[in-house]
């Protein structure tokens, strides 16, 4: 009696008939701002959301967007310290304010006066060493080695030498240019005796010059031919 009593609970919850009631299965829905659960009748569960790459970040170029740089001053300095910092020399900086090297990097007078005298001395050795190049009394041009002992009288040997050097340039100019003044005549006297003259050249230019003149007619008087009209004093 007493094991009947102790299986009664078993026999009870044996013979309870099931639930009808099902479990009906949960799905995952997404939609356009996030995801969340419920029971789905749908198609099934949706793929989840692929988020875009960010692109390269570009910092802005105006300057009004950046944050103004902070500045770290530290203690302030004392009367000594911001005078030992004039004169101290550091890496790669201008030196310190009433040095030498100071005035010598920033006096714009002395820069002139050096660039200057650099562009004189260079066009004065150019111009000497044409000038013994070319000049044909090179050989009475003093020695250098007696410039020390006595330089006025070789400064003064130069200058006679270099005279003599113009002179001689002035008259080769003058004879070239008496040579081809004659080639003109000569060109025009066997254009006019073979009968080739057809006037005036190309803007008036002829061998004949202002002051030329022509015989006349008659008792062999002679008149001056007008001057030639010229513009922009060329033609």
């Amino acid at each position: 009696m007493s094991t009947h009593h102790h299986l009664r609970p078993i026999i009870r919850l044996i013979r309870r008939p099931l639930s009808t009631k099902t479990i009906k299965p949960t799905t995952t829905t997404t939609t356009g701002t996030g995801t969340g659960t419920g029971t789905g009748t749908g198609t099934g569960p949706r793929a989840p959301p692929v988020l875009e790459k960010p692109t390269k970040f570009n910092p802005p170029s105006h300057g009004a967007r950046r944050p103004a740089p902070r500045a770290y001053p530290g203690p302030p300095l004392s009367a000594k310290e911001k005078a030992t910092q004039q004169t101290k020399k550091y890496p790669n900086m201008m030196p310190g304010e009433g040095t030498f090297m100071r005035w010598f990097l920033t006096n714009r007078g002395l820069h002139v006066y050096i660039t200057l005298s650099t562009l004189f001395l260079l066009a004065t050795f150019t111009f000497l060493t044409n000038f013994h190049r070319t000049t044909p009394f090179a050989h009475l041009l003093p020695p250098l080695s007696t410039f020390p002992a006595s330089p006025l009288s070789f400064i003064s040997a130069y200058i006679e030498v270099f005279k003599l050097h113009t002179a001689h340039e002035s008259a080769q100019t003058a004879e070239r240019r008496r040579q081809k003044v004659e080639d003109v005549q000569k060109r025009s006297q066997f254009r006019k005796a073979h009968g080739l003259d057809g006037g005036e050249g190309f803007g008036g230019w002829t061998a004949r010059t202002e002051d030329a003149v022509e015989p006349g007619s008659g008792d062999g008087e002679v008149k001056k031919r007008p001057p030639v009209k010229k513009w922009l004093g060329i033609w």
